[in-house]
This record gives structure tokens, C-alpha cells and sequence, in this order.
């Protein structure tokens, strides 16, 4: 069963946090991007009780993605220069690097949000002026390219993920239809799973732990779906057959192995669970009491479990509140 510890909400000082998510790493320390009644955003941070600014506002002209933090809380996000155009941005040591912006090659950065490992080597996703998209890796000093349109790709989704090794997880559509899981590294591309033989279609955001273990949602083509993860080209499905949940729609992969699925059980109501139990593996789900009201929308991804298996969740409730909290696993 999960405690909660709220982090962050609605009222005087903030006027909403979606729709980006948010981030922990393994202190517990919870990210996140918020809006400000008295204008602008910025990246704030939390364990419950005072919030912390974590960048000041002047380095930068608006938050929009969520933050990623890692151990040494060095943060990346994605954000508006001060002089007009897009970055992706690394804050380390006090001081804030433009990872890639769209004063050169870059035409935009995004969508969606960054990822980094303990090093601090931020994955990201951008298009350049010449309508190629792609998956990048960045520490601050160089740029490279994990992969693009110009090779067999058609469409990337979701967040690129890396993991400690600079290997960098994604999720793409091939120009011939089909969909898949690729792991990068060095200019070398390992397929994880695609939608050939096996799988009938593949969840649009994968994630991988430091050690670079896959965790997927994915269809079968002959029938149901579920949680699978992939060590080293072994691919495990985690989930019953005919187990307790009707859909899933992604998997989170802590650093511990241990797995947070967003799923559906049989006749119930969308959530996030840490095992294959409705009631007993249950975190939140919509329809759920949450701080004397219900709740009607949340969101998570892969950044937003740690090791100790704690998940920092965004939600919004039937009273109009939007909160940030964290949901810690009983010890």
C-alpha cells in the first residue's frame, strides 16, 4: 500500500502544473513545471512542505516540459530563450547550459520532455530547418544524433530515455508501418521489439532503468496485451494472460527492476500499479479520494519513478485543484 505525500498545489502561488508531469530521483526529491499566478513559469522542487525554485526565472523566458533531476539534482527541461527561440537545458552546479537551441541547427526542441542519466548526459527530442526530426544526446559541451528521418524511421513518440551508459531508448514508426523499440549507443541501433511476428502494436512510451532494462506496454497479435521488459535482447512478459487488467497502456522501470504499470483492471477505472493486484498493488486511479475531493485526471512517465519505488504524480481533482504529489510505497 502507498502513503502520499503532498508536494505541491493550486492556490495563491501557483496557477497549474499541467500538462507536463512530474519527476523524483532516488532521494525522494520530487520536480516539476509550474505556472505562477503573478506570471511565467519555472522549475520548482519539493519533498513536502516548503517548494523550492530550483532555476531562477531571469536565466530563462518560460518552462515547457516537465524537468528531469537526478541524483546530484542536476535538472534538464525544455524552455523559451530569454532572446526569442527554444532550448533544451541543462542546470548543473548553479549554473544553466543550453544542451541545443533553435538559434542554429535546430528548427524546434520537443515535443514533450528530456530525460537525463547521473552523469548528466540529457536525451531529447528536436527538428531541424530542414524538417528532419530526431532523438539527440547532450551534456552541455556536444550534440549527437541517436537517430532521424533521414534513416528508417518515419515518427518518433514519446520521451527518449537514457540510461547509464548513454544508451538512449525510443520509440519510432518505420516508413514501411512498422512500429518499434530501439535502444542507441556510439552510432550503433538495437531493435528491442517491433510489430512483426509477435506484437500487434507497441505502448508509445517505453522506459529503461540505469542498468538499461526495457519496460513496454504492447498487444499481441494473436490476442490480449500486456507488460513485457526486455534485459540484454530477453524479452519477459511480467503480466497474466488473463490476469486482472482488461488494457495497459505504458510500464515504468525503477533502477531497483521493479515495474509501475498504467493499466486498467477488469471493469474499473484507469490507474497506476506496482503488481497485479486492482486493490492491494494499487497507487491512484481515476475516481479515487484524493485530499478531501476525487480524482479525475493524473499523469506519469518514465521519469517519474525512483529506485525505492516511490512515483511523483501530477493530478487534477474534481474541485478544480491541480496537485503534485508523491506516492511512497509502504516500508
Amino acid at each position: 500500500m502507498f502513503s502520499v505525500a503532498v508536494v505541491a498545489t493550486t492556490g495563491e502561488r501557483f496557477s497549474g502544473f499541467a500538462p507536463y508531469v512530474a519527476s523524483v530521483n532516488d532521494a525522494g526529491v520530487v520536480a516539476f513545471q509550474a505556472a505562477l499566478r503573478v506570471g511565467g513559469s519555472g522549475v520548482f522542487a519539493g519533498v513536502g512542505g516548503e517548494v523550492e525554485e530550483v532555476v531562477e526565472r531571469a536565466l530563462h523566458a518560460g518552462v515547457t516540459s516537465h524537468p528531469d533531476l537526478n541524483d546530484a539534482r542536476d535538472t534538464s527541461f525544455y524552455g523559451e530563450l530569454p532572446g526569442g527561440g527554444q532550448g533544451a537545458f541543462l542546470h548543473r552546479d548553479g549554473r544553466l547550459q543550453v544542451v541545443a537551441d533553435t538559434c542554429g541547427a535546430f528548427a524546434s526542441i520537443g515535443p514533450l520532455g528530456p530525460t537525463m542519466n547521473e552523469a548528466g548526459t540529457v536525451a531529447f527530442r528536436a527538428n531541424s530547418a530542414d524538417r528532419v526530426s530526431g532523438i539527440f544526446a547532450g551534456d552541455g559541451a556536444a550534440v549527437t544524433t541517436v537517430a532521424d528521418t533521414t534513416g528508417p524511421w518515419s515518427r518518433f513518440h514519446g520521451l527518449p530515455v537514457i540510461t547509464g551508459d548513454d544508451t538512449v531508448v525510443f520509440r519510432a514508426d518505420c516508413g514501411d508501418g512498422v512500429q518499434g523499440i530501439y535502444a542507441g549507443r556510439g552510432g550503433s541501433i538495437r531493435t528491442v521489439a517491433e510489430t512483426r511476428d509477435r506484437f500487434e502494436s507497441l505502448g508509445l512510451f517505453p522506459s529503461a532503468n540505469e542498468r538499461g532494462t526495457v519496460a513496454f506496454a504492447a498487444t499481441l497479435r494473436g490476442g490480449g496485451a500486456g507488460i513485457f521488459t526486455d534485459d540484454d535482447g530477453r524479452i519477459t512478459r511480467i503480466t497474466e494472460m488473463e490476469g486482472a487488467f482488461e488494457a495497459y497502456r505504458g510500464a515504468v522501470i525503477t533502477n531497483a527492476g521493479a515495474v509501475v504499470m498504467i493499466a486498467t483492471p477488469r471493469g474499473g477505472s484507469i490507474g497506476l500499479f506496482d503488481g497485479p493486484d486492482p486493490e492491494a498493488d494499487r497507487i491512484l486511479a481515476l475516481g479515487d479520494s484524493l485530499l478531501d475531493s476525487t480524482v479525475e485526471d493524473f499523469a506519469a512517465n518514465p521519469v517519474s519513478v525512483n529506485a525505492s519505488g516511490q512515483v511523483a504524480i501530477r493530478a487534477s481533482l474534481a474541485d478544480g485543484r491541480q496537485v503534485i504529489v508523491r506516492a511512497d510505497p509502504a516500508r
